[in-house]
């Protein structure tokens, strides 16, 4: 039987996220605020930046269990390999350490082939994944879209989430990562395996076809946001979010919204508890805040009626999530239509263009 080792480990280095990404790398957050990392896989290894640490190979290993512990009043990393620790190795530790191997996972979650061990601002651990741009682009799309929509919808689709990851990586470079992995930013999982194949190769072959392909607006790639349903019509982004006026790209009048089953939705309270959640909101507040006061859920869009019903107050509206950019219902709708992604893309940003942005750009 292996012998089980356990060390605490050195990582001599300050954490800088451009040393651990290239710029055509997207650093995802798939995991916050646990205690402990339990990561299988092959070939498992630990990178660092001292001589000493640059590879701490663990060939073939079938688990390292990984927490943040705390002695006398400073952090460690703590790695034991296969189990319980049966000897330590005490050293100076760092915010983040870095672990590569193939077919990495934590418990039931696959993870990329590299990741980064980040201590959060609660002492906890963060887990963040290490991705490729098109590599992201790709599992982004095959999370956000069902791949059984139009190519070129999927291509319009591909060309807006690789626009929307370039704006976030100029505008959060110095943070430990760019994105979430839910909607907070963009649903991130990585795919290896779909139950139809063919369709994850049309994925592919959508990103394959757009890459390099970008939205600007002026000097800048625009933040190009999307939703699943607008309801029938688009809002601008500053109309939603005070800070993004300046990724307004023109707003669009949909007609194929209606194809979402989900396209119409009632929300109704009590007007004690309305006024409750609004009290301490007085004069203009923006939509999608309005939406988080009275939960995403309930207020599914900012398309909808206000309407007195004796105690209650009842929101009556159209479509699912902010309503700016664009809308992925009515761009199925478009691309049934045999619109080009080119063209699908022009009705949703009027005011942004497509530029072919290269490395060496």
């Amino acid at each position: 039987m292996q012998g089980i080792a356990c060390f605490l480990l050195v990582i001599a280095f300050g954490f800088a996220p451009s040393t651990w990404a290239q710029p055509e790398s997207v650093r995802v957050r798939i995991k916050t605020g646990i205690s402990r990392v339990s990561l299988s896989g092959l070939n498992l290894r630990l990178i660092g930046h001292t001589a000493k640490f640059n590879k701490v190979a663990i060939p073939q290993t079938k688990q390292l269990q990984i927490a943040r512990v705390s002695i006398s009043g400073k952090s460690y990393w703590q790695i034991a390999e296969g189990g319980p620790a049966s000897s330590q190795d005490v050293m100076s530790a760092e915010e983040a350490l870095m672990v590569q191997g193939e077919n990495l996972r934590q418990d039931a979650t696959e993870l990329p082939n590299k990741i980064v061990l980040q201590e959060s601002t609660d002492g906890q651990i963060d887990v963040i994944g290490v991705v490729p741009m098109e590599e992201y682009v790709f599992s982004v799309l095959a999370s956000e879209m069902p791949l059984t929509w139009p190519m070129e919808t999927l291509k319009a689709q591909a060309v807006a989430i690789r626009s929307y990851t370039e704006a976030i990586l100029r505008d959060r470079k110095n943070r430990p990562f760019h994105v979430e992995s839910s909607v907070l930013d963009q649903v991130y999982k990585k795919i290896s395996r779909h139950e139809n194949m063919a369709l994850l190769e049309k994925a592919r072959e959508a990103v394959r076809q757009t890459e390099g392909v970008f939205l600007v607006k002026g000097p800048r790639v625009l933040k190009a946001f999307y939703h699943s349903d607008c309801g029938g019509k688009t809002v601008s982004a500053g109309s939603v979010w005070a800070q993004e006026k300046d990724n307004d790209a023109g707003v669009a009048v949909d007609e194929g919204c209606p194809l979402n089953p989900m396209a119409q939705w009632r929300y109704r309270l009590p007007k004690e508890k309305f006024a409750n959640l609004v009290k301490d909101f007085l004069g203009d507040i923006r939509s999608n805040s309005f939406r988080q006061i009275l939960g995403f859920m309930n207020l599914r869009s900012t398309n909808f009626e206000m309407r007195d019903q004796g105690d209650d107050v009842e929101f009556v509206g159209k479509g699912f999530g902010h309503g700016v950019g664009m809308c992925q219902w009515g761009s199925r709708a478009l691309g049934l239509k045999k619109y080009t992604y080119q063209r699908i893309l022009k009705h949703y940003y009027p005011l942004a263009s497509l530029k072919i942005i290269s490395e060496n750009n």
